[in-house]
């Protein structure tokens, strides 16, 4: 083998890991923290007297510690907390009697602490979801 010869393969191989190395650099992306708060409901339309299996749940990856709460409006009334969960990355779930004809909206909150025992603050709110009442 020549010595250009020997100069070509080793600018070759140079060149190839050189491709490999911008190339991993361009893959590898942003992370980037995934939250969301969740409200389910066990029926959409009950009869009156009958319980509503409802579950708050959700998570943020840029809070330390997080807690699933949840609220209940009924009718046109403004938003009344049915309670939050006791440890945190837990859902929070109850059952709810049918009071009244009408619609139930129930939503969750996301409440964010530095540490368990510490003040939170809301992270975020979940979309509502209608019970119907007959």
């Amino acid at each position: 083998m020549s010595v250009n010869s020997i100069h070509r393969v080793r600018a070759a191989a140079i060149t190839g890991l050189a491709a490999v190395a911008i190339g991993g650099t361009a893959l590898t992306g942003t992370a980037y923290a995934k939250s969301g708060a969740y409200v389910q409901v066990s029926a959409h339309a009950v009869r009156i007297g009958q319980n509503i299996q409802v579950t708050a749940s959700g998570g943020d990856d840029s809070v330390r510690y997080t807690f699933a709460c949840l609220d209940e409006r009924i009718g046109n009334g403004g938003w009344f907390a049915l309670g939050c969960s006791g440890r945190p990355w837990s859902a929070y779930g109850r059952s709810v009697r049918a009071t009244s004809f009408g619609r139930v909206q129930f939503r969750a909150r996301l409440i964010a602490k530095s540490r368990p025992t510490g003040n939170g603050w809301l992270d975020r709110v979940s979309g509502s979801v209608d019970v119907l009442v007959r």
